[in-house]
């Protein structure tokens, strides 16, 4: 079973814009990563990608493992206990390296640990740039990943869909930044960070991000994904009075809202401090437009059952 872990709320899918259509020539994507450089660069303001909190150097080393299968629901826990049991009885596999992670309605299966080394990219995919520093997985992990997805259960291959991970890191920063404890309903989603071939640990730049915002005033919070996939950066707190209908009787941000994404680029939502845009059909002309990511009101979360791990 495939499963989607929860996510902040939205406040309001009716504000959405519409599909993202992805897609952009070798040029657009050079520049765009330039750009991103350039943001991270500005705001740190430490000169090189190579001062960016956790980012990697050539010949640097990382701790990854293999995540055989992640399951969702109710009986999540049940099923990764199961399928971890059966994994540790297979013959060439270490039982002592197989271990269950669990979070709130959610497991996952994970296998191994590898060191792993960071190279400069030779040629440009979709997730990589040339010349970028990306991760090289060595002979042990991809001869262990083979081996996972040709596992058989009956007709059944139930890490088919295994895959090569960063070790998960734990979660970071000061607890009152974090949004579950923010006081309201509402709050303006404003960032995201998540890893990237130069950005080794997104939870630490987040709360660098937070910090900045802190540091100039503003009520910031950073909101680490269950999965640790992404962090939410976030400002401000507003009460149910966040939503108020327009003129036209559709439900709109109110002005306080508004003044707030008025703010210090607020009016967006940046994705590792880049701005993003998407490519939307215009309701009227048919054409295909640009437009960026805007910022968006996302419910408070509550405490969740804190993340387990056992062997």
């Amino acid at each position: 079973m495939s499963r989607r872990r929860p996510q902040i709320e939205l406040a309001c899918m009716a504000l959405a814009v519409g599909v993202a259509l992805c897609g952009c020539d070798q040029d657009r994507m050079q520049k765009m990563h330039q750009q991103n450089v350039e943001k991270w660069n500005e705001f740190w303001n430490r000169g090189d990608l190579g001062g960016l909190p956790g980012s990697r150097r050539v010949g640097e080393a990382e701790i990854w493992t293999i995540e055989c299968n992640e399951y969702l629901g109710d009986n999540s826990r049940e099923m990764a206990d199961s399928v971890a049991t059966a994994l540790k009885k297979v013959e060439d596999i270490k039982a002592d390296a197989v271990r269950v992670e669990y979070g709130d309605g959610w497991s996952r299966v994970l296998y191994g640990s590898y060191p792993l080394k960071y190279v400069r990219a030779k040629v440009s995919k979709d997730t990589q740039m040339e010349g970028e520093t990306v991760i090289e997985l060595n002979e042990e992990i991809k001869r262990d990943l083979k081996f996972i997805r040709s596992l058989a259960m009956g007709e059944e291959f139930p890490f088919f869909s295994a895959r090569p991970i960063p070790q998960p890191v734990a979660d970071v920063g000061p607890e009152e930044w974090d949004l579950r404890n923010a006081k309201g309903v509402y709050t303006l989603n404003v960032g995201v960070t998540y890893n990237t071939p130069t950005l080794h640990n997104h939870k630490e730049a987040a709360v660098e991000w937070v910090r900045a915002l802190r540091e100039q005033g503003y009520e910031a919070y950073y909101y680490h994904a269950p999965d640790g996939t992404k962090t939410s950066i976030c400002v401000g707190s507003f009460g149910d009075d966040a939503l108020v209908a327009g003129r036209d009787g559709r439900t709109q941000y109110s002005e306080a809202v508004q003044t707030l994404r008025n703010q210090n680029d607020f009016q967006y939502n940046l994705e590792n401090g880049l701005r993003v845009y998407r490519k939307v059909p215009n309701s009227e002309t048919g054409q295909i437009e640009r437009i960026p990511n805007w910022s968006f009101l996302v419910k408070i979360p509550q405490k969740e059952t804190a993340k387990e791990t056992r062997e």
